[in-house]
């Protein structure tokens, strides 16, 4: 469905010489008439799918690096960790959550910024994994034998999470959003997530003789493949297909496909040299040394072939579905290749590297640029400037904007635009920024001798009358970077230092705190810490700077006589109601925002949490970049809002008593393709309007000819026909 008209109508030509003329000419016709009427739509359901951008990882570096594959250029670097990490990266279309095994940090982060919106820590090594499921992640702790639903933005734990009591082998998830677990003990497990009850529902539980602690899953659309290789099993459930079926035992780590069809499932065996495939109902064992691999990576499955990184060899062997050699091996920079499928291609990658490979869907290679040191490194912990939104510039008259949209509007037609709403501060309150946060403190959680981790606390900061947005805290020392800033909603967070000189023995730690709302940034407190050496934790010490009181001068003394009591008015006592509570400030609320079929609004859906939904004030969605606003019910509705060319940054702001607190954003893009250039990898399109015109006229003059070849046809006399066709 995402084929331009003209691949269409060459498609439609190129069918078979035998049609006649009239049947391609009214082919043709109805194919222009069809895209005049829906405007290019198709085009634009192909945009909509994906960005076309994929994030890849530098592990020497400790970056992410989003790249493109049309121009086989870097576009972004985000520092999120340390030298010489263990990235792990899971992306959808609205955020990236990386995963770094050396140190066991989570970091989602949010596209639409750049800015890392939550954090969790867990265990360092192969133990933790993360989900991406639909709208949902969930985090799996194998070690702990635990899978949690996590907030996607914060990564919060939601409900309770599922545990089995005992160590899992893998946890995986299929497309329909099922979720497999095999433990230990060889049980394959199949749960789903509850909305109403908020944990885990168990599907079903099956024992599988010969599955253990090695065994390894491979998701499909429907179902998984179970690879006990450890005890000669495999096993296909939850498929059209399912299979029960014995094979050789091989021992050691298994590393099987992420994903791949349920007919064509690979999984490396590397102290075994092997690659074990199994088909619609074989399994067959590679032996790779032929093919000179001696030590496969992780295999993918792309237009039915199977790749294989060579480690050590600096190449990918690509198999058929019988084990066979596919087509020629693919050369991969650096010795130890990893392969990352996104958005219809595939990515040969190695940590470190300086370029890659894109394999495209015909099987044709073609290198990417991944490390560009002239590209700046973003920090994802940065701050962001709190500012008093600036007001919306002018918008352009009704008359032209219809012009432009191409909707034929009558010249003479007014359009009433939506009142422009000032926010103000609350009443009595006068441009304040929140006060000072109370307590600092720095708590230090690890030190493996190249990585601190540090905690830091606070107490909530006043808010001077005006809702508190968040906290920024910025570390300073002799830690690689020299400086580390995070942004978080809450009154605690972790930072992970690097090592630099003898910071990790007994660096100086300068951390400052400081809060802000949409007023402004308030006054810092700080603290100081001296960094301990490993295996030297014990009770900690913070020295906390607080801003000294000022001396008052002694007061005079004068001995006399107490003048006589006089009786003091009795104290008026009004009683007044408190205001409700105000609800979490940065919350999710907003779960979805789609297309009105108009260019400058958006139908804007919310799915509050239950402080939201029960809140007893007041609600609206909000355009903050120009100042449009729309009621809405607190409990959850749907309403359409006025959005303009470029950014916008829409939430939800509950209003009570003259405070109001605001949701976590959504931003929404609005693209003027006559002013503003294609970017990122996707497609620009035309406005409908007056270029449908031209494609309508072309429709209708096609099938004007389809009808008058035909009825040429029908007037053309029988013997003239049997006549041509005879010489």
């Amino acid at each position: 469905m995402g084929l331009s008209l003209g691949t269409i109508a060459r498609r439609v030509v190129g069918f078979g010489r035998r049609q006649s003329a009239s049947a391609t000419a009214a082919s043709l016709g109805v194919l222009l008439l069809v895209g005049a009427a829906l405007g290019n739509g198709i085009a634009r359901t192909a945009v909509d799918v994906s960005d076309g951008l994929t994030w890849l990882g530098d592990d020497e570096r400790g970056e992410v690096v989003q790249v493109n594959p049309s121009s086989g250029k870097p576009q972004t670097r985000l520092q999120v960790s340390g030298g010489d990490a263990q990235l792990e990266i899971a992306q959808s279309d609205d955020k990236l959550i990386v995963l770094d095994r050396r140190t066991g940090q989570i970091t989602v982060i949010d596209l639409a910024t750049l800015l890392a919106s939550g954090r969790r820590q867990a265990p360092v090594g192969q133990s933790p994994k993360v989900l991406i499921v639909d709208d949902r992640i969930y985090v799996v702790d194998r070690d702990a034998g635990t899978v949690h639903n996590v907030d996607p933005v914060t990564l919060a734990d939601v409900g309770q999470p599922w545990r089995v009591g005992r160590p899992l082998a893998d946890v995986v998830a299929d497309d329909r959003g099922v979720v497999w677990a095999v433990d230990h003990g060889g049980n394959l497990h199949a749960l789903e997530w509850a909305e109403d009850t908020e944990k885990f529902r168990e599907l079903s539980n099956r024992a599988v003789a010969g599955a253990g602690p090695r065994t390894a899953l491979v998701p499909h659309e429907r179902g998984v493949t179970l690879l006990g290789l450890e005890g000669g099993v495999v096993v296909r459930d939850g498929t059209a297909r399912d299979l029960t079926a014995s094979t050789d035992s091989l021992t050691g780590e298994v590393l099987a496909a992420q994903t791949s069809p349920a007919g064509l499932v690979p999984a490396s065996v590397p102290d075994a040299a092997a690659v074990v495939l199994v088909t619609d109902d074989d399994v067959r064992r590679v032996d790779m040394t032929q093919y000179g691999c001696a030590r496969p990576g992780r295999p993918a499955v792309f237009r039915d072939r199977v790749y294989v990184p060579c480690h050590g060899a600096g190449k990918v062997v690509v198999l058929d579905r019988d084990g066979k050699r596919g087509s020629q091996d693919v050369p991969a920079p650096g010795n130890d290749p990893e392969l990352v499928f996104d958005d219809g291609k595939l990515f040969i990658n190695t940590p470190g590297a300086a370029n890659g490979v894109i394999v495209d869907t015909d099987g044709h290679t073609r290198d990417v640029v991944i490390r560009s040191p002239e590209l700046p490194v973003t920090d994802p912990d940065r701050s962001p400037i709190p500012s008093v939104p600036s007001p919306p510039p002018p918008r352009p008259d009704p008359p032209t904007r219809d012009d432009r949209r191409g909707g034929g509007s009558d010249p003479t037609t007014t359009t009433t635009e939506p009142p422009a709403v000032t926010t103000t501060p609350s009443a009595g309150v006068k441009g304040v920024a929140p006060g000072r946060p109370p307590g600092v403190t720095v708590n230090q959680v690890s030190n493996d001798g190249s990585t601190v981790v540090v905690r830091v606390t606070w107490g909530a900061a006043p808010d001077n009358g005006e809702a508190v947005s968040g906290y920024s805290v910025t570390a300073t020392g002799g830690f690689s970077g020299g400086s580390k800033t995070a942004q978080v909603a809450g009154t605690s967070t972790e930072l992970s230092l690097s090592c630099a000189g003898t910071f990790c023995s007994s660096g100086r730690l300068d951390v400052s705190v400081v809060a802000y709302n949409r007023l402004g940034a308030g006054e810092a407190s700080t603290a100081t810490y001296t960094v301990r050496g490993s295996g030297t934790l014990g009770p900690t010490s913070t020295t906390t700077t607080q801003p000294q009181p000022q001396p008052q001068p002694e007061p005079t003394t004068t001995t006399t006589q107490p003048p006589a009591p006089q009786p003091q008015p009795q104290p008026t006592t009004t009683t007044t109601p408190p205001p409700p509570s105000m609800p979490t400030a940065g919350a999710v609320v907003i779960s979805a925002v789609g297309l009105s079929g108009d260019t400058f609004s958006r139908v804007v859906n919310t799915s509050p949490p239950a402080d939201w939904a029960n809140f007893s004030g007041s609600c609206e969605v909000v355009n903050t970049t120009y100042d449009y606003s729309v009621p809405i019910p607190c409990s959850g509705g749907s309403v359409e809002i006025y959005v303009d060319y470029g950014s916008n940054r829409l939430v939800v702001r509950a209003s009570a008593g003259g405070q109001s607190v605001d949701s976590y954003p959504r931003s929404v893009a609005v693209r003027d393709p006559e002013t503003e250039p294609c970017s990122g990898g996707r497609t620009c399109l035309p406005r409908r309007g007056p270029s449908a015109a031209p494609m309508a006229g072309g429709g209708l003059a096609l099938l004007a000819a389809a009808w008058l070849l035909g009825l040429r046809n029908r007037r053309r006399p029988e013997g003239e026909a049997t006549g041509m066709g005879s010489k």
